[in-house]
């Protein structure tokens, strides 16, 4: 019997739409018939990010039910098909996990210095390698302010901007500090820099793993910086509806510009140059302007050959809220791709536009401490090291969160310096892969202090 209000919450959840109940049915098909452990299974896959002794607590059994059902989980060969679908509505939370526990298992000094307040740095690091502006105007972007949420107006543009060089002693010290992939994204557009191709070959040198966010518009076919770019691993291009009045209305390009049919061409022309990478793909962020076009943009896609279309919503909240009826219009066009995926082109949909999908309330709630120094820190435009991309934007930073200066001093010495510092998650938005990620380290740190194992997690 399930009693628990919360063990009911996770059925309701779960079958809220018809393929993902179908797919949670042939997990329980999979499951032992104790009730106890199937509510603490859907209790788990209806909230993954709950610590275990949380999860007991709401669902009314003990911890060892919970490890119980983690090992179902964890053995159940029905369970990818569910959490790797985009019907499930933690699909990247998920995904987040299981890498996050695999790399923890490979390398188990990182959580327990991480709870004793030792130093780590992460091996993924984000950067802003710009000269701290965009030449875009994005409706939804934390730039469609420059007048007065700049790093002037501030206060964090102290001591310029990162040079050439800076960055290229930061990346030899990144790298000697065990970072592998960097993301290159943020602090305005990067290609707009004349350092950025150095910059990009110096890491591809290195050998760091590379992967760049960008609008695409700056590209040059036979340039010094599209030869940089066929040296990444993917570049994801924010393309924010197909039609060019649409995308130039977001993105404040003007008509004779011709900024769509530009970026069409890069992407082709990087498609048509590139051996086995870098991977290609378009992000799409969904927002009361575009929200009717999200067929159209899958089309679109397709018919340039990219590899993915990452489809997201506005989830800082940054444009006006969508209306019932868009939401409605959202939903149907969502429910229509998921049916109807195209050929030759990966369809990649955040959790929040899943839950919108299946009509259920995407969870966003925060945790008591920003977990992000510890899987995705950023180095900013001016050299400030933040716990994550947005505390190192202008709309959201404020001088508290800053960790230190890699300007003026060795990335291993900030780290060092600022270990001990409490960074709390209590900025106005958080990004999703932030909240994600704090969600999930959140999670995983109380489990190993209640004495779960990281082999014993269901993301193994």
């Amino acid at each position: 019997m399930i009693t628990a209000p919360a063990a009911h919450h996770a059925l309701r959840f779960l079958c809220s739409d018809p393929t993902a109940a179908r797919l949670f049915s042939d997990v329980l098909e999979q499951a032992p018939t104790d009730p106890a452990i199937r509510t603490a299974i859907a209790g788990h896959l209806a909230s993954p990010h709950t610590p275990a002794t949380q999860l007991a607590t709401s669902i009314e059994v003990d911890l060892q039910t919970v490890c119980a059902a983690y090992h179902v989980i964890r053995t159940n060969p029905r369970v990818p098909d569910l959490t790797g679908s985009l019907y499930y509505p933690h699909r990247m939370r998920w995904g987040f996990a299981a890498t996050t526990v695999s790399k923890w298992i490979r390398r188990p000094e990182i959580p327990h210095r991480i709870l004793a307040r030792e130093p780590v740095v992460a091996e993924t690091m984000e950067i802003h390698p710009t000269r701290g502006t965009c030449n875009y105007r994005c409706r939804m972007c934390l730039w469609s302010d420059q007048s007065e949420l700049t790093y002037t107006t501030k206060g964090l543009d102290s001591g310029g901007l990162m040079t050439a060089a800076e960055w290229t002693r930061a990346l030899g010290e990144l790298c000697d500090a065990g970072v592998r992939r960097l993301i290159v994204s943020g602090g305005g557009e990067a290609l707009i820099n004349p350092d950025l191709p150095s910059i990009l070959n110096t890491a591809a040198a290195i050998g760091f793993e590379i992967h760049v966010y960008t609008t695409g518009f700056a590209i040059r076919e036979g340039s010094p910086l599209f030869d940089a770019l066929l040296r990444c691993h993917r570049i994801r291009l924010s393309v924010h509806s197909p039609d060019p009045v649409t995308y130039d209305h977001i993105a404040g390009t003007r008509p004779q510009q011709r900024a769509l049919d530009r970026v069409a061409h890069n992407l082709t022309a990087l498609h048509d140059a590139r051996s086995e990478l870098p991977n290609i793909g378009i992000g799409m962020v969904i927002q009361p302007d575009n929200h009717d076009q999200i067929e159209a943009m899958v089309k679109w896609a397709q018919s340039l050959s990219a590899d993915w279309l990452d489809l997201r919503k506005d989830e800082v909240d940054v444009t006006a809220d969508l209306s019932s009826e868009q939401l409605t219009e959202i939903r149907h066009q969502l429910r229509n791709v998921r049916a109807n995926p195209p050929e030759g082109t990966r369809i990649d949909i955040g959790d929040e536009l899943v839950a919108i999908a299946n009509n259920v309330a995407q969870d966003r709630s925060r945790t008591s401490e920003c977990m992000g120094r510890w899987f995705r820190p950023t180095i900013g435009a001016y050299g400030h090291l933040t716990p994550c991309d947005l505390k190192a934007e202008p709309r959201f930073a404020r001088s508290g969160y800053d960790l230190g200066n890699v300007k003026s001093s060795r990335i291993l010495d900030v780290v060092e310096v600022s270990n001990d510092r409490h960074i709390a998650d209590d900025c106005e938005q958080c990004m999703p892969s932030s909240r994600t990620g704090n969600a999930i380290v959140h999670k995983l740190l109380e489990d190993l202090k209640a004495g779960v194992g990281l082999d014993e997690q269901p993301f193994v």
